[in-house]
């Protein structure tokens, strides 16, 4: 009997140090930071990349690797993923001078394609690159007075009371929100207004940060 209770013993606490060994250990934004602006990361200490950025050579053109400023001599901030949250922090509070855009086109925001940032707003870069404001300025024109916080008269912009814009698309190797960028710059949009999330959604997902699906536009 004595013998026998003392091998369940033994099985037991192999059990628990096994347990103890296989458990989740905590997975914070940064040490002592479990979540911002309602965004956490992941935590099974198992889990992959989603899928659809598993693929690692997708053909360049048109998907080259993005240089880190690819806006020069515009300074434009090139900006981390903590830069995104702490804009999307300072969002949730109210700061209405601050947006995030999501530039890609809207199906990559949806579950499918691995859904994108809360917080952020989608405005593809279709409707903000060259080719659109060649096509239909207006449209373009009232982005920038509706959304953007930019004042026009007599065709002049003002754009002291403009938002600061976090761009980003699906990452290094996606030329979306540069596209929308590089529009923006021409029409005189501040540079120290703009700030390029490189490795956009990629990079997300790889640090498994929180998504939802389907942003308003």
């Amino acid at each position: 009997m004595k013998l026998k209770t003392l091998v369940i013993s033994v099985a037991s606490v192999a059990l628990l140090a096994s347990t103890a060994v296989t458990a989740n250990k905590p997975v914070g934004i940064t040490k002592g930071v479990m979540s911002i602006a309602g965004i956490s990361r992941n935590q099974n200490n198992k889990a992959t990349i989603n899928p659809v950025f598993a693929k690692t050579s997708r053909p360049c053109p048109p998907f080259c690797i993005q240089p880190t400023n690819p806006f020069a001599p515009a300074a434009v901030d090139t900006v981390s993923e903590l830069d995104v949250l702490y804009a999307l922090r300072d969002i949730s509070r109210g700061d209405k001078s601050k947006m995030v855009i999501d530039a890609r086109t809207p199906v990559w925001t949806t579950a499918k394609k691995g859904g994108t940032i809360k917080g952020a707003v989608n405005i593809s870069y279709k409707k903000l690159n060259a080719k659109a404001i060649a096509k239909d300025p207006d449209a373009v024109m009232e982005i920038l007075t509706k959304r953007f916080g930019v004042t026009e008269q007599d065709g002049i912009f003002n754009f002291s009371k403009a938002k600061t814009l976090y761009l980003f698309c699906n990452g290094l190797w996606c030329g979306q929100s540069p596209a929308a960028i590089r529009a923006l710059l021409s029409l005189g949009y501040p540079e120290h207004k703009l700030k390029y999330y490189r490795s956009g959604m990629n990079a997300w997902h790889s640090l498994g940060l929180s998504t939802v699906n389907n942003l308003k536009k």
